[in-house]
């Protein structure tokens, strides 16, 4: 079976909503520690270009963006529960992904909150932390990956608003377990990743320790990433990983898309980060784009992207 990686960074919300679920789902995985500005040179050939944080890795398989990556994850484990609620939980996921995610970029990067963001983070505790990067070269680097949508441009007293809805209302929900039940499911994952980096953030941190209910299912979710059975690796140990596998097979199926398998086309995400990668479409079904690329440093891979956010294109 082939070994996992994670290309992250210790302060990545994203990354640690997949360490978590790495967690839950008691896979053994190698840990990548990448920059968390680029350049990333041992990332592209893998990623084909794709600059957010985090990437998965399984073998000669490359998932982008966390969405993908936990539909991989519960596959690769052979979990039913994670996505068993359904419609409802995966449209709360959706939501905690980009809605609430604004409202935490928008309460980290105001000017009281950026000595929080300057301390480097270690393990699955540093939410802020720049990695050792400084101030200006990381506000010029996210300048360029927001692309002028400003992800942090939120009126502070609309996002404090914004916030205050979602802990009062989660607060009620996780009292006794989780958003939908005894077990986690995905849409706990996806609510957990921003509060976990504001809770991390002396400047925020009190918004949330207001709610005992919801500081105690943190807690919870938090556990889960630390009982991981992970081991520290690195880029050059991911390519050779992919050069000696072999993508999984896919059904060559094209729904929706002015392309057919085989076909050389481009998938973009459609929000920031809007760096086309490009290659041979393997599949479009209802959950991804996944394009067959070769390069000389990984071989053939197939890199997934999930439909949702990101666009296809020739």
């Amino acid at each position: 079976m082939p070994n996992i990686y994670l290309h992250h960074y210790p302060s990545s919300p994203f990354s640690e909503k997949v360490r978590a679920l790495l967690g839950v789902l008691d896979l053994e995985w190698y840990s990548v520690e990448t920059s968390i500005i680029m350049p990333r040179p041992l990332l592209m050939p893998l990623s084909g270009g794709y600059r957010r944080i985090p990437v998965a890795q399984i073998g000669a398989d490359v998932y982008c963006d966390s969405k993908i990556i936990a539909r991989a994850l519960a596959e690769h484990a052979g979990d039913d529960t994670l996505y068993a609620p359904g419609f409802a939980a995966t449209r709360v996921a959706d939501a905690a992904d980009t809605e609430l995610f604004r409202i935490m970029a928008a309460l980290s990067f105001r000017p009281e909150a950026i000595a929080g963001i300057m301390r480097s983070g270690s393990g699955g505790n540093g939410g802020g932390g720049l990695g050792g990067a400084t101030i200006q070269d990381f506000a010029k680097d996210r300048a360029e990956y927001d692309g002028g949508a400003n992800l942090a441009g939120m009126p502070i007293d609309q996002a404090e608003g914004a916030l205050l809805h979602w802990l009062t209302e989660l607060d009620l929900s996780v009292a006794s377990g989780f958003l939908f039940g005894e077990k986690p499911s995905i849409a706990d994952f996806s609510v957990y990743h921003p509060l976990w980096f504001l809770r991390n953030n002396p400047v925020n941190a009190p918004m949330i320790e207001a709610y005992p209910h919801v500081m105690r299912w943190l807690d919870r979710m938090q556990a889960f990433g630390q009982r991981g059975r992970v081991t520290p690796s690195d880029g050059d140990a991911a390519l050779a990983e992919a050069k000696t596998s072999e993508p999984r097979p896919l059904e060559p199926v094209a729904i929706g898309v002015d392309a057919e398998p085989g076909d050389t086309v481009r998938v973009t995400p459609t929000d920031v980060a809007r760096v086309a990668v490009e290659g041979e479409l393997v599949c479009a079904d209802a959950q991804e784009f996944a394009l067959r690329r070769t390069t000389d440093e990984t071989g053939a891979v197939v890199t997934h992207f999930p439909r949702t956010g990101f666009a296809l294109g020739s």
